[in-house]
Order: C-alpha cells, then structure tokens, then sequence
C-alpha cells in the first residue's frame, strides 16, 4: 500500500459531460432511445427518459454519447442527496442508451479498471471532496474540472482487480435482491389487477370506500420529550433514497410525528403523482414514527395487508389520487387524507381477500427479507470499501472469495 502512487482522476480517466438534447423532444414512446438526464440518476441505479428524432449512431459526431457497460454516471446538478451522491454504474441492463445534460459520464483508462472506479466515485473520501468544492446557492452544481482533480491512491491493475471482485461480489447480491424485489412486486400487483380489478363480481364482494377497508391512525409523537430515545423515522427522503427507514435519536427530531405501529401502511399525502407507499418493516422493539406527510392506514380484520397495500399502487386508485391535489405548484401539491378515505373501491369478499392474502403476502414478506439483507450487505461493502481502497485490509483478503 505504501507504495500505492497518488493519482488525479483527470489522468487516469476520460470524462464526458452530457449533450443538451432540448427537453422538447422527450417521448413515452417505449420503441425510441432512451436518455438519462441528471434527474434520473438515483442512488446507485438508473431511470429513463425516452427520445424521438435522436441522430443515429455515426450522425453529427455524437457517437461519444452512447454509453457503455461500467461507465460511471455522475449528476453535476444538486449531485447530493441524504444518501450520499447521485452517481449510478451502468449495467448491460441500461444500454442501449444516451447521455444527456446535467450529467457527467467518466470512465476509466488503461491505468483505472472501470469497476474499481465505481468504488472510488462510491467512497466517502469523493463525496467529502464534491460538497467541499460544490458552487452555487440556488442550484448548487459541480464542473467537469473540479471532478477531474480529485486525488486517490491508485493500486496496481490486479489489485484492482481483486478489489472490485470482493465488492463486486457483494453488489451483485444487492442486485439481486433489487431486482428480486421488483419482480415480485410486479408479480402481486398483476395479481390484484386480474384477481380484483378485472375479473367478475361474485356474491359476497361489495362495492366501498377506502374508508371501509382500513383505519386512520393519528397518533402524534413529539421525540424532543424523549430525547435518549432512538426512533426509526420513516420519511420522504428516507423513501425516496431506497425505503430504509433512518435511525434518530429523538433530540435530532425536531417536529412532531407520527406513530406507526406493526402492520400499518403509510402513504403519502405530499405530491401524489409521486408514488410514494411504504410496508414499514417494524421490529418488536422499535419506537417507529413517521412523517405528517404521509398518512397512516391499518387494514381492518378481514380485508389483509396485501390487498390495500396493492390497492394503494393500483393505476385506479393512483389516478383518481392525483385528482384529489390542492395546491398550484408541483412541489407543494397534498391531498387530504379524508378525501382519499373517500376513494372508490370494490371490497373482497372473506374468502377472496382470505385467498389473496395467502398468495401475495408471503410475496411482500419475502421482499422484506432481501431487503433486509441488502441492508446487512450494504454495511458490510460500506465499511469494507475505505480499507480496501486504503490498502488495509491486506493482500490476501478475500482471495478465492470474490467472483
């Protein structure tokens, strides 16, 4: 390690800022090119644009903005979130596709492994650098050049190697879990869809309101009266970042919230057109609590977990929530919670929500479960990664583990 040189990005990789294609043009249209922009870049993974009359490849010189496997995606714009930057590893999956403005696309040289470099746009020592050399107050941003001049050790190509196939290894898993999780997810709501949505009334379903199907919770807990008191809090950006709930102790708390007990749904009154509903994953021993933003429904004996949680993500009930908005700018729209009590909906009679119940809700345990154990993996790569860019986790950790 001691030998490891230190290195300028700028040296040892190539950086590529992204074409300002005119927002205009964008299309839901599935069959056109799909286009990140910085607005799609999350925590780790990518969300799509769609684009119509794009310049086919070998057009107008623009061959440079079609991404490849393993290029790092940076946001240049509002590059920080609560969980760290927004930065993504693009993945077969991705492509094809194109880069587009407020976005940096860099990828490593003959010098950098291109997966090594995701860990080292991933480590805390790059974040710590880009917010202190972030500009701007209204939008704060970053340039090209102050991501090229940040310095890291550089291990030799093998070493590389070695490293990125250890927390390669446990990235995969994560992966794997993610995409587990949407996969069943899909699978529950099109089984809502054909079993409750679009099959035929039987005898005993009834027509309702949400109001029928679940109770509103109201409890409110202030954690500044219970300062010592580590809360789960479950909020917004807590959602939005991966739906983890975030470990608080109750001083750094500083507004009243709401109590959320073992077997509620939370969904959120803030933005409607967002979806935004969470299965919190509540332990025996935990003080959870959440934001007013969102509201908090328990299911009523005999309807089950599964059915209004899938109800809630149906295209219906998403539709007719955005209705319900007051407010006039996007950022501040809300629906009332006793106007989506309101909401329409055809209640299952005993036995099909019995039936349901049984089939989709060991479906939402067990994407609970990779979601936990992503969580353990999570931790495990976080604390790994600085030791093993750092050299200190010596040369024969983890060899003939990682694949």
């Amino acid at each position: 390690m001691s030998e490891w040189p230190t290195v300028r990005l700028g040296d040892v990789s190539d950086l590529l800022a992204g074409y300002p294609f005119p927002s205009a043009e964008f299309t839901d249209n599935q069959a056109d090119p799909r286009l990140l922009r910085g607005d799609n870049v999350g925590q780790g993974a990518l969300r799509w644009d769609r684009a119509k009359r794009w310049p086919a490849r070998g057009a107008d010189g623009l061959d440079d903005y079609w991404l490849q496997r393993d290029d790092v995606i940076l946001a240049m714009d509002r590059p920080w979130i609560e969980a760290g930057l927004k930065f993504a590893a693009v993945r077969d999956g991705d492509l094809p596709s194109l880069l587009v403005q407020r976005v940096s696309r860099i990828r490593g040289g003959s010098r950098l492994d291109r997966r090594y470099l995701k860990h080292v746009i991933a480590s805390r020592s790059f974040t710590d650098y880009i917010l202190s050399v972030q500009t701007g107050t209204t939008i704060p941003h970053i340039s090209a050049k102050q991501i090229l001049d940040f310095t890291f050790r550089l291990p030799p190509i093998d070493e590389q190697w070695r490293i990125a196939g250890i927390l390669g290894a446990l990235d995969d898993k994560i992966e794997l879990n993610l995409r587990t999780g949407e996969a069943l997810e899909g699978t529950a709501q099109a089984l809502f869809k054909f079993w409750l949505l679009d099959s035929e009334l039987d005898g005993f379903d009834q027509d309702g309101s949400l109001a029928n199907a679940v109770d509103l919770l109201r409890d409110l807990v202030d954690p500044q009266l219970e300062p010592d008191t580590v809360f789960q809090h479950y909020s917004l950006p807590a959602y939005d970042a991966g739906r983890e709930a975030i470990s608080e102790p109750g001083a750094g708390i500083r507004s009243s919230k709401l109590a959320v007990p073992g077997g509620s749904i939370l969904l959120s009154k803030l933005n409607p057109g967002i979806e935004r509903v969470w299965l919190p994953d509540i332990k025996p021993d935990d003080r959870a609590i959440c934001s007013t933003e969102f509201i908090v429904l328990r299911p009523r004996v005999g309807i089950g977990r599964a059915f209004v949680y899938e109800f809630l993500r149906s295209a219906p009930f998403r539709s007719t929530l955005t209705s319900l908005v007051t407010g006039t700018t996007g950022s501040h729209q809300r629906a009332h919670a006793e106007a989506i009590l309101q909401v329409q909906l055809r209640l299952p009679g005993p036995s099909r929500a019995a039936q349901f119940e049984r089939l989709v809700g060991p479906m939402l345990d067990r994407i609970a479960v990779a979601r936990r154990e992503s969580r353990t993996l999570v931790a495990l790569r976080d604390a790994l990664l600085p030791r093993l860019l750092n050299g200190e986790a010596g040369p024969s950790f983890g060899r003939g583990h990682a694949t």
